[in-house]
């Protein structure tokens, strides 16, 4: 295989895939729970990683991923030409093969949502033979408009094959943006620079997921020998690609550790950074391709939690795998309180939270607590949130519910509680968080400088449909009492000012509820960066996240910015090209080699 393959094949392929895809009956891979292998057939599993925030407007992250079957096409193309001669032959009209229309099979995997919170994990059952994904495709609906997406695949990530009674771990597929997604032309354009999709070289081992979902599965298929992908010569190309990925990782997750000068910025496709007091950057890969979700320092060493139940325990370049909880669970929250560890989990339909006091020995569970999706066609609910208390009691917000552990009797107490879309606890015991609004979901920010005893709105004069990214931040808090946010404070003209960091100095003492803060602007957040990382800064320095994944700070309120953690989706597109020109050198080289041995065989 060579660039040939993977650009004019690319294309062939994909204009005749694509219009047997709209004529063809999708055959769907789901397996039941408690579902007996079909004679004949092979599982295959892969966890789908997407570089970036989300896809599109109306597109959080894939619906599908499409396979088409390879190894009996000219069996397909035959009996298809064998009917249309039959039926020509009957109606007494010409016949012309290279007429005839045929179409491959398809397939289609679904995501399980198990234990994941922004990969996906899919899983299904199909016929023993040779595979390739064809695409991702996305759709959306709400009676109002529809709206869908596609990105093709094929060589981009290779082919494999099922066998039948055998498992076929793909491991990690990445979908990685190169222009901005928020466009409206990037998903209009045809552009082979607009993105592309790739394998990553260490392998996901998916198996623990499938045998804990699926356990029936392991009377009838073999998990001893894992098949994979199929080696070519465009393997090198893909984990250059790989490679750059994981480098650029997108991360939005940020936790304040509760030990040492350091905080943490977890990202996508396993990649850690830790950033202490003086701007210093550590970084490492742990061994995961998965979203790192979690994180605290316990017993002198950091634990990281993923999805699929993956918790790794150790330092920068020296990671042990911890096994605590199901696969079917991803970690959200990580906190140490004196001896004991905390961690929150989510799967498809609950919460869980446990305590431990050792790693390895089984951990308790302290409470399970109804999920409810994000919003539905009537009501915006709220996310779960823990939290301490000034006494370093565990407390817990669900929705519109206040969950208090009480020690003594091992039990729950609740009461009604305004409803939260973010909320995060600082180091030093703040509670910054955004309320639930019925309107769009996003409500007010809030702060609590006593443990969630009083909430304090801010009022920041924002524009009720333009400043998107600057309505859904969180506030921060430097040196202990300096509130710092974003906002449009309006001036003595009554006229609103442009997007700029504001400040107010507060006291638990001086601050009452109803009071509206007495702000004081500084300079503007960079373009496409206005979501503030509260629990990276400290000090004098804000962190802000940028759309595209890049971290940026500014030690004096706006005036002057630095690249804390690098992200270049522009140097990262320049790389493309240049592994696709060495890809055609590639080529151009074997044809001359070709070329010249066919003329010397002419010679003699």
């Amino acid at each position: 295989m060579n660039y040939q393959h993977l650009k004019t094949g690319f294309v062939a392929m994909t204009l005749m895939l694509l219009a047997a895809c709209s004529s063809t009956a999708m055959k769907y891979t789901k397996i039941a729970n408690n579902q007996n292998l079909t004679q004949g057939h092979g599982v295959v599993a892969l966890q789908l990683v997407n570089n970036t925030e989300r896809l599109a407007t109306w597109h959080s992250s894939w619906d599908e991923v499409i396979l088409v079957r390879l190894d009996n096409q000219e069996e397909l193309k035959q009996q298809a030409i064998e009917e249309a001669k039959t039926k020509a032959k009957k109606r007494g009209k010409k016949f012309e093969p290279e007429q005839v229309d045929w179409e491959p099979e398809f397939f289609i995997l679904q995501p399980n949502t198990h234990g994941t919170l922004a990969s996906q994990a899919f899983v299904g059952t199909m016929p023993e033979g040779e595979y390739m994904i064809s695409s991702l495709y996305s759709s959306y609906s709400d009676g109002n408009m529809s709206s869908w997406i596609t990105m093709p695949v094929f060589f981009s990530a290779g082919i494999f094959e099922v066998k039948q009674s055998q498992f076929t771990n793909l491991g990690t597929v990445v979908f990685q943006p190169l222009l901005s997604t928020k466009e409206a032309s990037f998903w209009s354009t045809t552009s082979q620079q607009k993105a592309y999709v790739t394998r990553m070289k260490q392998g996901q081992d998916l198996t623990e997921f499938v045998t804990q979902h699926y356990p029936k599965l392991i009377q009838s298929v073999s998990f001893d020998k894992v098949n994979g992908w199929k080696q070519d010569d465009l393997v090198e190309y893909r984990n250059k690609l790989a490679s750059l990925s994981q480098e650029n990782s997108f991360g939005e997750r940020s936790v304040s550790l509760n030990m040492g000068e350091s905080n943490a910025l977890l990202s996508r496709l396993g990649r850690l950074h830790l950033l202490d007091s003086k701007g210093n950057l550590s970084s490492d890969t742990l061994p995961t391709s998965s979203q790192l979700t979690a994180a605290t320092y316990f017993n002198d060493q950091l634990l990281v939690g993923s999805e699929r139940g993956e918790l790794f325990a150790g330092q920068i370049n020296n990671w042990e795998k911890v096994s605590a909880v199901s696969a079917k669970e991803a970690f959200i929250w990580l906190a140490t309180q004196g001896e004991m560890g905390y961690a929150l989990t989510g799967s498809k339909n609950q919460y869980r939270l446990y305590s431990f006091k050792e790693l390895e020995q089984q951990w308790e569970v302290l409470g399970t607590f109804k999920k409810k999706p994000g919003n539905n066609f009537w009501v915006q609910n709220g996310g779960i949130f823990p939290f301490f208390d000034d006494k370093g009691k565990i407390k817990l917000i669900n929705d519109n519910k206040l969950f208090t552990f009480e020690e003594s009797g091992r039990k729950w107490e609740s009461k009604k509680h305004p409803a939260f879309k973010q909320l995060i606890q600082l180091n030093t015991g703040e509670l910054i968080g955004l309320e639930v609004s019925q309107w769009d979901g996003i409500g007010d920010q809030v702060v609590s400088l006593d443990y969630g005893k009083t909430w304090y709105e801010l009022d920041r004069s924002l524009s009720i449909f333009g400043d998107v990214k600057a309505d859904a931040t969180l506030a921060a808090v430097l040196n202990g009492n300096t509130l710092v946010t974003v906002g449009r404070v309006k001036a003595k003209n009554n006229k609103k000012r442009a997007l700029s960091i504001i400040s107010a100095e507060v006291k638990s003492s001086n601050l009452n509820p109803k009071s509206k803060l007495l702000w004081q602007t500084h300079g503007q957040p960079k373009d496409n960066c206005h979501t503030i990382l509260p629990q990276l800064s400290s000090g004098q320095t804000l962190y802000f996240l940028c759309d595209q994944g890049q971290v940026v700070k500014t030690d004096d309120m706006g005036k002057n910015w630095q690249t804390a953690i690098e992200v270049n989706v522009k140097l990262m597109q320049e790389k493309y090209e240049g592994f696709l020109e060495e890809l055609q050198q590639q080529s151009d080289k074997e044809k001359q080699t070709k070329t010249a041995n066919a003329n010397d065989k002419n010679q003699l």
